[in-house]
């Protein structure tokens, strides 16, 4: 039997995931092409031969249930994709927009080369004004070496069981066009300044003059004009978005011939001191107590991807539901929907860097957990990246993570390596990330292998009594892994071999464990200076069946109230 979630049972495969998908720079321009496509798998050289074309569900990634191809694309080959449709360009210029390729795409319209993408994370952008007609022929040769190449890879692997999953490739997210007139915007940065009440707005596009109007719950509140690129608005007075309140304005840009819609909150991340002089995050300018869940991003039947938005809403209203006000986007970038819902919900977001490079248990797992944290990163080849060529395709992916996920309200940290893997040049890294990104705090490298760099002393611990130290420098003390217990929910969890880093046969027994680990290992840290912790994990995947959800979400394994309980308590604690 194929397990599903109920999404996934649901699904039109003619018409899957037609929402919007670009929520901070909407237009009235969409045309959606997911649905039925046709793929096959070639040599690298090789070109797609007649009548070896099969059906595959797109934006779903081979690999994937929902895809309904399950073939493991191999370092050594090609994937090809192919779309009919017809389509009447309205206006001036047509682009055609990927949301997420993995990993490396060339894109042909009607037998014209229209671009390539290298990075399997970030949504692109193609302009087909030149080369679209009433009919047209879409094509995609995808190229993906997995764990064996040197791009980001995440928690694929080819050999996958334990902690790894199911490779996947090509399309994962949603394939759409858009028409733009003369004078379009085509990027946007909005920067709140919570402390000056005001918000900037960077525009960028071929226009000479835009309208700018800012609402607040159906009110205007500014109007403004400019011909410059850069914009200043005063908030005032100013609805502050928290948790408890994610308060958001609409923001209308308006061109000689664009309209676009977008939103933004008014708030501040910062490293701050309760009133013991404690070293805490600060939201706001007040200390707040981070509890939250690792995110692996991957469901049941759709890898990484999700099989309908319904399926985001659900799984992040349960999360608040049990009282966290926080998650960890593990090692992976999700869809511009999964944020943008964070933001509506009031989720923080801590976002990581898809890891990459080559993995080393030894120095990356067993070494670690003896206790050997803190080896250098600089030219240090046991980290798993070495060459020049590896650093600059990091960089690459780091900067298209940090262009796309900038303006999310909800996302106040990154995560550029996670334990030691692919890691290189941390405090070098960190220092990139701020000078892109002043507004947000970094936890420069999770687990171990810490170089003193970034907001955060971020500690992995899932094997040993945790006694919080208050750290010697101003950085926050964070416990942004721990816990990993696994209980299997026969029937709704498909695990191989159960892994996990301590086991339960009852669901109550599990319930328990999970509370008094709260109890001893999280509460009665805070007084010591404490300032968030982060449990393993938000759902079952695979084989790691250490998840609070069940892998098709249809059972939270916990006591929904009693989770809700012990968090109130730790927000108490901490604001005390």
């Amino acid at each position: 039997m194929v397990l599903l979630s109920k999404w996934g049972k649901q699904l039109d495969e003619k018409s899957p995931l037609q929402d919007y998908p670009r929520m901070q720079l909407q237009r009235d321009s969409y045309f959606n092409l997911n649905g039925v496509w046709e793929y096959q798998i070639t040599g690298l050289k090789e070109e797609p031969k007649p009548g070896k074309w099969k059906k595959i569900i797109v934006p779903f990634a081979l690999g994937s249930k929902l895809s309904g191809a399950d073939d493991i694309l191999q370092p050594n080959q090609a994937l090809w994709y192919r779309k009919q449709f017809a389509y009447k360009p309205s206006v001036a210029h047509t682009w055609l927009n990927f949301e997420a390729v993995d990993q490396v795409c060339t894109v042909y319209l009607n037998g014209i080369k229209a671009g390539s993408h290298i990075g399997g994370y970030a949504p692109f952008s193609l302009d087909i004004t030149d080369m679209i007609k009433y009919q047209n022929s879409l094509m995609v040769k995808c190229t993906d070496d997995s764990d064996m190449g040197i791009l980001a890879y995440g928690k694929q692997k080819l050999d996958h069981s334990g902690m790894w999953y199911t490779p996947s490739a090509g399309i994962w997210q949603s394939v759409w066009i858009e028409d733009l007139n003369e004078h379009a915007i085509h990027d946007l940065k909005i920067t709140p300044d919570y402390d000056e009440q005001k918000v900037y707005i960077d525009l960028a596009g071929n226009f000479s003059q835009a309208a700018i109007t800012i609402g607040a719950a159906g009110e205007v509140v500014h109007r403004g004009l400019t011909n410059d690129m850069h914009y200043e608005a005063p908030i005032d007075p100013m609805h502050p978005w928290t948790p408890e309140d994610p308060f958001l304005y609409d923001l209308y840009i308006q061109t000689e011939d664009d309209v676009v819609k977008s939103y933004f909150g008014m708030r501040k991340f910062s490293v701050g001191h309760d009133a013991d002089g404690t070293t805490r995050f600060c939201l706001n300018n007040k200390p707040l107590f981070l509890s939250g869940l690792l995110d692996q991003g991957y469901t049941v039947d759709g890898l990484m991807t999700y099989p309908d938005e319904e399926a985001i809403t659900y799984e992040l209203a349960k999360i608040k539901e049990m009282g966290f006000n926080m998650l960890r986007k593990h090692v992976k970038v999700e869809c511009r929907q999964w944020y943008y819902n964070c933001d509506k919900l009031g989720i923080l977001v801590m976002q990581d860097m898809p890891s990459g490079g080559k993995f080393n248990f030894r120095e990356m797992g067993i070494k670690p957990t003896l206790g050997f944290r803190h080896q250098s990163d600089i030219d240090n080849p046991a980290l798993g990246r070495s060459t020049e060529d590896e650093k600059q395709l990091y960089y690459h992916e780091l900067d298209e993570m940090l262009d796309n996920l900038y303006n999310f309200t909800s996302l106040f940290a990154w995560v550029p390596f996670n334990e030691g893997w692919g890691q290189f040049d941390s405090a070098k890294v960190t220092e990139h990330i701020r000078d892109y990104d002043a507004t947000r705090l970094i936890d420069s490298a999770s687990g171990w292998h810490d170089q003193g760099a970034g907001d955060f002393d971020s500690i992995h611990d899932y094997f040993f009594p945790f006694k919080a130290k208050k750290p010697k420098d101003e950085r926050i003390l964070i416990l942004s892994e721990f816990g990993g217990y696994s209980y299997v929910e026969h029937g709704h969890s498909e695990p191989q071999k159960t892994y996990g880093y301590r086991k339960f046969s009852d669901r109550i027994d599990l319930d328990s464990a999970v509370n008094k680990l709260y109890e001893k290992m999280i509460l009665n840290n805070i007084k010591n200076g404490l300032s968030g912790c982060i449990y393993t994990q938000v759902s079952d995947v695979e084989d790691e069946c250490n998840g609070l959800f069940t892998a098709d979400r249809e059972i939270v394994k916990i006591d929904i109230r009693k989770m809700k309980r012990m968090n109130e308590k730790l927000y108490r604690r901490c604001a005390k």
